[in-house]
């Protein structure tokens, strides 16, 4: 798939009527919305929202049992979507006993991210402080701020 520049006028990401059941427990049930680009979008809802069930669903880590998903107007099939969507888990905290530095240089490694892009992350997410502390001893602030730098040095767009 070629991923074209993106439309301001159109929806980078479109999902329509996507469920999710687990048995007889309806976890999605027809969600739609549009997220257009440099748009923030936030979920919020009670457990057992169904939350972490969209967020696993969008880039096909679960595969949901309809509904479908547009990549700037055009369907993307399941498989596809981790070409254009990052998804890093809640309560992830990788490498604890790594160096915020040697993670943040290995995921720019990972991911081919370019000298400056992983100092331009570092710079944006205000963590020079912290690059020689243990991942494990970050505060709760700094290890969002470190999945946040991992996260914007994917080569995913979304």
């Amino acid at each position: 798939m070629v991923v074209e520049p993106m439309h301001h006028d159109r929806p980078l990401l479109s999902v329509e009527q996507l469920s999710k059941n687990y048995g007889d427990s309806i976890a999605l049930s027809h969600v739609s919305f549009d997220l257009k680009p440099n748009e923030i979008l936030g979920l919020i809802g009670p457990n057992g929202a169904g939350k972490t069930t969209l967020l696993e669903c969008i880039p096909g880590l679960l595969p949901a049992d309809s509904g479908k998903l547009s990549w700037q107007g055009e369907p993307i099939e399941r498989l596809l979507r981790r070409e254009l969507i990052f998804y890093l888990p809640d309560q992830t905290r990788p490498y604890s006993e790594q160096y915020a530095i040697h993670t943040l240089k290995f995921f720019a490694d990972v991911f081919d991210a370019s000298a400056d892009q992983l100092k331009n992350a570092i710079a944006e997410l205000e963590l020079q402080s912290v690059l020689a502390k243990r991942v494990g001893a970050l505060s709760k602030g700094y290890e969002r701020r470190l999945l946040l730098a991992m996260a914007l040095l994917a080569k995913q767009p979304l």
